[in-house]
């Protein structure tokens, strides 16, 4: 093959990944956004129904549970089908799901039980979103841009989470339930579009001949490569996605019950991890770029895990350290993300993610329970601290046994580059 045959070729893949993340991007973040409209409504509906903290509890537990339940399963799906198709259904049975509950209300139907049966359903929907969506990132966006790509998603992601989830309880009061039901099925059918627009799965080249046998210039076998370690890399994955969500039920209680303060805190703290957030992801390919991206990852996780040991020592406190934990946590999670997504192979991304996503809400279900039960027998500051040091064990053993591997691995790929060259 020529020189100018494979710059081309070259050319035309990287126009098309960044087509792909072009779409991929506001489709991850309506999607997200739909689902963060769904659960805070869901919630507000039920509580108005009931009355009851725990009726709202047993809508988050709807909407976990077929998540640890299917996203595995559905992941070896989305490794034996095409994964744009898959997401496209996952998003139009969302859409329909969405669009049944106010109609279900409209009918008469029961409140309560309406909003279980739509958030458990839009839940199948997106354990096989998830790593439907994923494994699509792994096969569109070319390696070497995940790393941007990452950062924008997680940017993208996390706005519509916040975004939505602030803009539900202001519409819920200003125009009711029923139209901002309606609204949100269509958002799903607005990112099933975009996902369809991506166009179909390229067609893969076949191997030149001249690269037939994988062997020595002296016909020996070459050396087995070495395999990704990737059940290490997901665990730094799982660790980054654990601590958000114990941190988040933790902080509640310190800023409702340790600091006697208002709600107002809780959407204070919230901005300012965001902005946080924001600008960690902003700047992560400029640092990626200068520092490995392994001592990244755990650098960070460990300055995270460092603001969060100050942050229920004081409500000034908190509010000067959190941002900063934000930026950590960007940098961890985009980490993290980039390097289980780079080593994931094309064929078995879905059930990767889809494992990932599994363990993920099941460990930060363990997790809560546990340390919540600490701050109940003791006080809250010390549940804050044993998640610090849970996750800064996690971080420091995961990293310790992943140097070796991932050396090898970097220096397979600069053998294999410059025998390509």
């Amino acid at each position: 093959m020529s020189t100018e045959t494979v710059s081309s070729a070259a050319a035309i893949g990287l126009r098309r990944s960044k087509m792909s993340e072009r779409l991929l991007i506001p489709a991850a973040f309506i999607t997200t956004a739909g689902n963060a409209f769904q659960i805070t409504a869901a919630s507000i509906l039920v509580f108005h129904a009931d009355q009851k903290a725990l009726a709202v509890g047993w809508v988050f537990i709807a909407m976990s549970i077929p998540q640890v339940a299917l996203a595995v399963l559905f992941g070896r799906l989305v490794d034996k089908f095409d994964r744009r198709t898959l997401s496209v259904i996952a998003d139009l049975a969302s859409a329909v799901t969405a669009l049944a509950l106010p109609l279900w209300l409209w009918s008469g139907g029961s409140h309560t039980l309406g909003a279980y049966l739509a958030t458990f359903l839009l839940a199948c929907s997106a354990a096989l979103f998830m790593p439907a969506s994923n494994a699509l990132v792994k096969e569109r966006v070319r390696d070497e841009r995940l790393g941007t790509f990452n950062a924008r998603f997680e940017m993208a992601t996390n706005a519509g989470m916040l975004i939505a989830s602030g803009l539900a309880g202001i519409l819920f009061v200003a125009i009711g339930p029923m139209p901002l039901f309606i609204f949100n099925s269509g958002t799903f059918v607005v990112s099933a579009v975009l996902t369809y627009l991506i166009g179909r799965k390229p067609p893969t080249a076949a191997p030149e001949a001249h690269h037939e046998a994988a062997t020595t210039a002296d016909a020996r076998p070459a050396a087995k490569p070495t395999a990704p370690p990737i059940k290490r890399l997901a665990l730094l994955y799982v660790n980054a996605n654990m601590g958000l969500v114990v941190a988040s039920t933790l902080l509640l209680v310190v800023i409702l019950h340790n600091f006697h303060k208002g709600p107002w805190l809780i959407g204070v703290v919230d901005a300012l991890a965001f902005s946080g957030f924001l600008i960690g992801a902003a700047l992560y390919p400029k640092i990626s770029s200068r520092v490995k991206i392994l001592p990244l990852a755990v650098i960070a996780m460990l300055g995270n895990v460092a603001m969060w040991c100050l942050e229920p020592l004081n409500y000034i406190l908190l509010m000067s350290v959190i941002p900063i934990g934000g930026f950590c946590y960007a940098l961890t999670r985009i980490a993290a993300r980039t390097m289980l997504m780079r080593a994931s192979p094309q064929d078995r991304a879905g059930r990767i993610f889809g494992g990932t996503q599994a363990a993920s809400l099941a460990l930060s279900v363990l997790a809560t329970v546990a340390l919540s039960a600490l701050a109940d027998a003791t006080t809250v500051q010390y549940a804050f601290w044993g998640l610090g040091a849970l996750q800064a064990g996690i971080a420091i053993g995961t990293y310790i046994s992943l140097v070796k591997p991932m050396s090898a691995l970097a220096k397979q790929s600069e053998v294999l580059e410059a025998t390509a060259a």
